[in-house]
């Protein structure tokens, strides 16, 4: 396959996860096109992942090994660096692709030519063994068959930043996103020959990308499944570890950044609960060339008002919680953090008060037009909204099943 021949290349970063990977690539090769590359990353994986790729016999799938262990924000940077598309996307390994993928993504492309970013709304496959944190929930689709918006990516990142809106709906590099590969060479350009600069990089590139960009398309369209299952990353806390990190300076032949570990400018108690808001505002603390109003005192109190109401939120699903912060550590830490910085005690006060009660209302306005909107399509429109929500796993017992369903319906 000719490297001018590739419109998509499609990244899989991997490590253990063959029971689930041998399904991302089933979603992805069963598409007859040309025009698109796989190219997997075996991070050194110690179950069958190995006699798994060995058995894949198609020309438009590479499949390589890095010189040593990486960390997940490595691997992700070691396969940008290979990518051949002119649009790009990483794949988790327990992730995978729905039938209208290429389909739609061409559409959009020819009557968006000049647009960089799409983002879409997720699909969700629970894998088995979550039903801890997700309750007995196997699928999640819906589609009610909207247009296509045009977003502006400043407005969207502070609403996110506030607690606003999710975080889900900014554009990133990671499963639901694809982007122009002109962008990424662009940032990294910017960025010491790097794109990614912090320890989350699903949440690190939501950051790279708003803030190199003005506007991104949001289709509601679902393209991805995102796949939750017990080894997927966000269940875990190993992403601060990189017990390899002295050896990869010794490695020549790999382009690495080393400087991935936390900024120290915000708690590290924090940021390991797993909130939005310490995310996001952690990952523009690493941002090279970032505006210093996105870093301000002001936009510092919204943040910490965010996490207040986020952690207000986490203590009612206990089982969400990445960490079992007790209240009073987590007040400490809050509390700290405002007199390292200098912030108004009155002015988090406030902004918290108003996130408390306006997020509910925002969700609940937000419930009744959805509500609404998917009656009236039912009775009025021609397009119909598609949605598929079950606890049936005996029925769905992957999504390469419901791909086949889905054609079907």
């Amino acid at each position: 396959m000719k490297k001018n021949n590739i419109k998509y290349s499609i990244l899989i970063p991997t490590y253990n996860k063959c029971e689930y990977l041998k399904f991302t690539l089933e979603t992805i090769l069963e598409n007859k096109n040309s025009n698109f590359e796989v190219i997997i990353s075996n991070d050194y994986s110690t179950d069958d992942t190995e006699n798994l790729l060995m058995s894949i016999k198609d020309e438009r799938v590479k499949i390589l090994k890095p010189p040593i262990k990486l960390t997940q924000a490595k691997n992700y940077e070691f396969l940008l660096n290979l990518a051949n598309g002119e649009w790009v996307t990483i794949l988790g390994d327990d992730d995978g692709i729905l039938p209208n993928f290429f389909s739609t993504l061409d559409q959009l492309i020819e009557k968006y030519p000049k647009n960089e970013i799409f983002k879409f709304k997720r699909a969700i496959y629970y894998w088995e063994n979550v039903s801890d944190m997700y309750g007995n929930r196997v699928v999640f689709y819906e589609n009610l068959a909207r247009k296509e918006k045009l977003k502006n990516s400043k407005i969207n990142l502070f609403l996110s930043i506030c607690g606003l809106k999710s975080a889900q709906d900014l554009p990133m590099i990671y499963t639901s996103g694809v982007i122009k590969n002109n962008l990424i060479n662009r940032i990294k350009g910017k960025s010491k020959n790097f794109f990614f600069h912090s320890v989350i990089p699903d949440y690190y590139s939501m950051i790279a990308l708003t803030l190199e960009s003005k506007k991104y398309i949001f289709s509601e369209t679902p393209i991805f499944w995102v796949g939750v299952s017990s080894k997927s990353t966000g269940r875990k806390r190993n992403i601060y570890f990189d017990k390899f990190k002295n050896h990869h300076k010794k490695i020549s032949e790999i382009n690495i950044n080393y400087n991935l570990g936390l900024s120290g400018e915000i708690s590290k108690i924090l940021h390991k609960l797993g909130l939005q808001s310490a995310y996001l505002f952690e990952a523009v603390l690493k941002h090279p060339y970032k505006n210093n109003f996105w870093i301000n005192r002001f936009v510092r109190s919204l943040v910490y008002s965010s996490l207040i109401c986020n952690y207000i939120e986490l203590r009612k699903k206990p089982n969400r919680m990445k960490v079992k912060l007790k209240r009073g550590i987590f007040l400490k830490a809050i509390l700290k953090e405002i007199k390292i910085h200098k912030l108004s005690h009155i002015l988090i006060i406030l902004f918290t008060l108003v996130f408390y009660f306006t997020k509910p209302l925002i969700g609940m306005v937000k419930k009744i037009y959805v509500y609404l909107e998917k009656i009236s399509k039912n009775y009025f429109s021609k397009k119909k909204p598609m949605i598929l929500v079950s606890n049936d796993r005996n029925k769905f017992k992957n999504f390469v099943e419901i791909n086949r369903y889905l054609k079907i319906k």
